[in-house]
């Protein structure tokens, strides 16, 4: 609700692969409604990975990768979801 309100609120996809399942939601749900909300331009790859030694979580990018295209969003949309939205933040500091 608050990035509904809040133009300058992001959100990002970290871990959302583990909480939705306390909900019955799948990853495609969850992502269609973010973008309903705040769309391509607010959404915020996370990759759930950490430091050592788990380290970057290939599995969770390519699931997150997957369920985007299978909402069918456009290869623009992908490439700000997963990192062109957070270099866009970061060069306006």
């Amino acid at each position: 609700m608050l990035a509904d309100l809040c133009p300058n609120v992001y959100l990002d996809t970290s871990s959302s692969n583990s909480w939705m399942r306390f909900e019955g939601l799948d990853l495609k749900t969850v992502f269609r409604r973010a973008l309903d909300v705040v769309g391509a331009g607010r959404l915020l790859f996370g990759t759930d990975s950490s430091f050592f030694p788990r380290g970057w979580n290939y599995d969770i990018f390519e699931t997150q990768t997957r369920a985007l295209l299978d909402l069918g969003i456009s290869s623009s949309d992908a490439r700000l979801i997963l990192g062109e939205n957070l270099e866009q933040m970061f060069s306006e500091t």
